[in-house]
């Protein structure tokens, strides 16, 4: 029986190249599974500051009369919304927000 090392040779370079496609498919899934943890960390954070702002203006509303608030140029209601939230937000630290999540977006994007 006879051998054919070429074909043989040639099939192995196609597994092995099969391989490498796997191999990159995986980190593929891998990287964009540690982005998407880095986007929902940068999320749960902003939430977080959300939340303790809302805790501190909730808690300085309670231990003022009505009648003061009414006449405040600061109070804004009861209701502490996310949106009165990023509207206090310094422009430049929006800025970063924005930066930092359009690279994560391209990053994110690029992978396969």
């Amino acid at each position: 029986m006879k051998f054919n090392i070429k074909s043989l040779e040639e099939k192995f370079d196609k597994i092995s190249c099969e391989s490498q496609k796997i191999t990159k498919k995986f980190n593929n899934i891998e990287n964009k599974k540690i982005i998407e943890t880095i986007v929902f960390t940068f999320f749960t954070i902003l939430n977080y500051e959300y939340n303790i702002m809302k805790k501190n203006y909730l808690e300085i509303i309670s231990n003022l009369s009505p009648a003061y608030l009414i006449g405040s140029e600061w109070y804004i209601g009861e209701d502490y919304t996310f949106e009165h939230f990023y509207n206090e937000i310094d422009n430049s630290i929006k800025y970063k927000m924005y930066s930092f999540l359009f690279i994560i977006n391209l990053l994110y994007q690029k992978l396969d």
